[in-house]
């Protein structure tokens, strides 16, 4: 697809925009070169040694290169580009491995833990202690604050003792070389758990457990100190651009607000591009006003988010509270998302975004997440495409693509969805799945077209879910209806639930193909009442879906990591393929193939297609 040519849901072309500028001066940054200062003048032959000198004094039109080093600091950019022809550029060095990082290595000297009763520990186990360096925390201790703000307690009242807890575990994290030790609640879950640790108040002393309880004398452990990493002190800075770093380990704490790792702190036309962003205690990058409440404000989102990898994020891979419009997000890798297991605070998902106008989410691979739902496009949002994007191996009460309570045309196209999984809530009965993990899930969404797409092995909840959660919810002064809601030409396998409709009033299934393995009760309309269930020829006769759908033997499979999919039409589909386009009718296939590839599955021969997605 190219860029000239990709079509927003109200028919205008996406304002695509990039970085124009002939950088006037560049200046460098070495911390392992022999002589960096910053009393340098920033040039190669003597550069500086820390990335703060540089961003202290950039100005539009300059640039920093940075070579190779892990910079401990947490990097302020004091201003902005006036454009896109004058902007400020961060780059790392071509083929040059810099870390920018929120951690300080520890190398303390430990003792046995003592004066702390903590039941019965088992004989072979070796819990130890140590204090932090009191120098390390100035105005702000990860290991002092907890996980979530004030303001989220509020919300709900019923919250489980599992989940109280969570939210109190400190920010802090601890990593032995590159591996993470698991935070516990109380110093006696010691005594069952290895390779834990657990915060003495107030913040200074640490205990812990070691894998295998060997001794951790003289074994180098990295810890959180800073709670972010790129992030101006000043607020809507514009058009900066930040490329091919490594950002790790933000001691940040759970939105909202959200203040991750990598923050645009409320600025506008960021091209943020091939870095690489881990192990965020919560998020690991934010392009939004970071809270509900922030001010309106214009200039606002722009933002160029391409090719970068994301992962291993407690609550959220990229996130953006509002004021993101016209953003592009593509070609990004975000994965194994939702460690602190609080979905139930609403703002856990590999990417989420409130209030989104114009977005364009293309050619991204969201996988391997666990109590965190892939995309979550969270109310209001408007003329919004999500098209050529993975969404696999999710287990997460929100499922794998949610739109919420959103009023204006949306469209949802040419997606793969599979292998999505339910997770219980955990405050009410521990190992049932209630209205959990659907594939593509809409909440009282009107004006939407889900189309081309294949939705596989969507196990607890609907393939498509287009219908009602919150139906007394008033947004935008309105409360949604689930009408003009549009299922058209995807390709359902292996699911046994496969569309949820709230009604049958303006919306429309059409063009659909169903494998015929699962079709008993497999179509849902909840309203009017009484709800109705029907097979695929209920589905049509009874309410009119489908008459041009298909079902047919097929196998499929999906591999989430080499991004494969193998797909085998045996023998020819009940009813012909005569379907329609997103906006007009005329033959299309199904999912989310080109003609040339369906009219090989038509002759029963197996596809196998790959994926491509751009890593940094």
């Amino acid at each position: 697809m190219s860029r000239s040519t990709v079509i927003m849901p109200d028919g205008k072309p996406f304002a695509f925009w990039d970085d124009k500028t002939r950088y006037g001066k560049t200046y460098h940054v070495a911390c392992k070169r022999a002589g960096a200062s910053d009393a340098n003048p920033g040039t190669f032959a003597r550069p500086f040694k820390t990335m703060g000198r540089a961003a202290a004094i950039l100005k539009p039109g300059e640039k920093v290169v940075v070579h190779e080093g892990t910079y401990r600091e947490c990097v302020r950019p004091a201003r902005g580009g006036d454009s896109a022809r004058r902007m400020i550029a961060y780059e790392a060095a071509p083929d040059e491995r810099v870390i920018v990082s929120g951690s300080e290595v520890w190398k303390p000297a430990f003792v046995p833990t003592a004066g702390w009763s903590m039941g019965a520990v088992p004989a072979a186990a070796r819990i130890w202690m140590a204090d932090l360096p009191a120098e390390w925390f100035t105005g702000y201790n990860p290991f002092l604050a907890n996980n979530v703000f004030g303001e989220y307690t509020t919300f709900i009242s019923n919250w489980s003792p599992a989940e109280t807890h969570r939210f109190q575990l400190r920010r802090g994290m601890i990593f032995v070389r590159e591996r993470p030790l698991t935070q516990v609640f109380r110093i006696e879950d010691l005594a069952k758990t290895q390779g834990a640790f657990w915060v003495e108040g107030p913040g200074s002393r640490i205990h812990l457990r070691l894998w295998d309880d060997a001794d951790p004398n003289g074994v180098p452990f990295e810890v959180t100190t800073r709670e972010q990493v790129f992030a101006p002190a000043a607020k809507r800075l514009g058009y900066m651009r930040v490329k091919g770093f490594r950002f790790q380990c933000a001691a940040d704490g759970i939105p909202v607000p959200q203040r991750a790792c990598l923050s645009t702190a409320q600025g506008h036309h960021w091209i943020i591009e091939g870095n690489t962003i881990r192990w965020s205690n919560a998020c690991g990058m934010d392009i939004g006003a970071q809270h509900w409440s922030a001010a309106s404000y214009h200039p606002c989102g722009g933002h160029i988010v391409r090719r970068n990898a994301v992962s291993d994020c407690g609550i959220c891979g990229i996130a953006g509270v509002t004021h993101v419009d016209g953003s592009l997000l593509e070609d990004n890798v975000v994965e194994r998302i939702g460690g602190l297991n609080v979905e139930r605070l609403f703002e856990c998902a590999g990417v989420k975004l409130h209030v989104s106008k114009g977005v364009l989410f293309r050619r991204n691979v969201v996988r391997h997440l666990r109590h965190a739902g892939g995309l979550w496009l969270d109310y209001l949002n408007v003329n919004c495409r999500v098209t050529e994007n993975v969404f696999a191996d999710i287990a997460s009460v929100m499922g794998g693509v949610f739109l919420e309570v959103s009023h204006e045309l949306n469209v949802i196209d040419h997606n793969v969805v599979w292998d999505i999984r339910g997770e219980p809530w955990d405050w009410a009965k521990p190992d049932v799945i209630v209205d959990s993990g659907h594939g593509i899930k809409l909440d009282s969404c009107d004006h939407v077209v889900v189309a081309h797409n294949l939705v596989g092995t969507v196990r607890d909840g609907f393939a498509l879910s287009l219908s009602h959660n919150q139906n007394t919810r008033e947004v935008g002064g309105r409360i949604g209806q689930c009408r003009d809601v549009h299922a058209l030409n995807n390709i359902i396998v292996q699911s046994p639930k496969r569309i949820l409709l709230g009604q049958v009033i303006d919306n429309s299934s059409d063009g659909n193909l169903f494998d015929e393995s699962m079709d008993a009760m497999s179509f849902t309309v909840s309203f009017p009442e009484p709800k109705t269930q029907q097979n695929l020829r209920g589905w049509r006769e009874c309410l009119g879906f489908d008459r041009h759908g298909a079902q047919a033997k097929l196998e499929c499979e999906f591999d989430a990591d080499k991004l494969e999919l193998n797909f085998l039409m045996k023998g020819r589909p009940s009813r012909s393929q005569k379907v329609a386009a997103l906006h007009a009718k005329k033959v299309l296939p199904p999912g989310p193939f080109d003609a040339a590839t369906w009219a090989k599955a038509k002759t029963g021969r197996r596809i196998t297609l790959r994926f491509c997605c751009a890593r940094p």
